[in-house]
């Protein structure tokens, strides 16, 4: 209900921001660029469980082994900001962007008899609605400084995906998780122009959206599939052996061997460097 309520709060915002600015003019902004994200939960599951198949298939039997843990941070970004402009410096600002990241991890092993592969892959994803408050300084006739910050409703996703390959079949593990909440943004940035009403805008921005409640479905395919809510524990294992974990479940683990446990955090916290064009109707 609390998310419900945020998420209808925030979208009010385009109905009734635009009427209550008495805009003196619009202006465009549409931009793409690099995009960095932290990870939180996911980087520290997704390496758990790479050092926990290591360990497990030495103690298997598969002392040659290659590869190692890459986390998940870079990716791309694309959207836009329709702003009203209050005056010439003040601007009250409405967009829409799409982020994420993606990133894979390869292990290799080898015994005597046999050669297997394991690999797993994390891809988050995000969809901030956001309203921002805009500053314009001008630094001279064609450059102008942009200052900006506010906050955003997130629809975020993460998808986890796990294959084995050795003489066997693929054996394929796929997690798809949703959540959604409230995340905070700010950036600097600057504007030349280019034709009377059209500048070229480079900017950095930063953004704080660490998110939980993920909810979703686990398919381990041509075996079936349930659903569940996202998992983050750290555990023992029979080897004495300590890792993290991140998993899809339809309950919480259990067990004395159980540290840590919490519904996994997502952090989509990070900084992003973008371009784009600035239109002034």
């Amino acid at each position: 209900m609390k998310k419900k309520l945020q998420a209808i709060a925030l979208l009010s915002l385009f109905v009734f921001l635009p009427i209550a600015a008495k805009a003196a003019g619009l202006t465009i902004r549409l931009y793409g660029g690099g995009n960095y994200l932290r990870g939180g939960d996911l980087n520290g599951g997704l390496q758990g469980w790479t050092d926990y198949w290591k360990g497990s298939y030495r103690q298997s039997g598969y002392p040659d082994q290659a590869g190692s843990f890459n986390p998940v941070h870079f990716g791309f970004l694309g959207g836009g900001d329709l702003i009203f402009q209050l005056s010439p410096r003040f601007g009250i600002g409405l967009g829409a962007e799409y982020f994420g990241a993606s990133k894979s991890s390869t292990l290799t092993f080898q015994s005597t008899n046999s050669n297997l592969t394991w690999t797993i892959a994390g891809k988050p994803s995000a969809v901030p609605v956001k309203a921002s408050l805009f500053y314009f300084v001008p630094l001279g006739k064609n450059v102008t400084l942009s200052i900006h910050g506010g906050a955003g409703y997130y629809w975020a996703q993460t998808r986890l995906e796990s294959n084995t390959v050795s003489t066997a079949p693929v054996i394929e593990y796929l997690i798809d998780a949703k959540a959604a909440g409230i995340g905070f943004h700010g950036g600097l940035g600057l504007e030349w122009k280019l034709f009377p009403k059209v500048n070229f805008l480079i900017e950095a921005v930063g953004r704080y959206a660490s998110l939980t409640g993920f909810e979703g479905e686990t398919t381990i395919v041509g075996s079936g599939s349930w659903k569940g809510k996202l998992y983050y524990w750290e555990a023992t294992n029979s080897y004495l052996a300590r890792y993290a974990y991140i998993d899809l479940l339809g309950g919480p683990p259990g067990g004395v061997a159980i540290l840590s446990l919490r519904e996994a955090k997502i952090d989509f916290s990070g900084i992003c460097l973008r371009g784009g064009i600035v239109i002034r109707l």
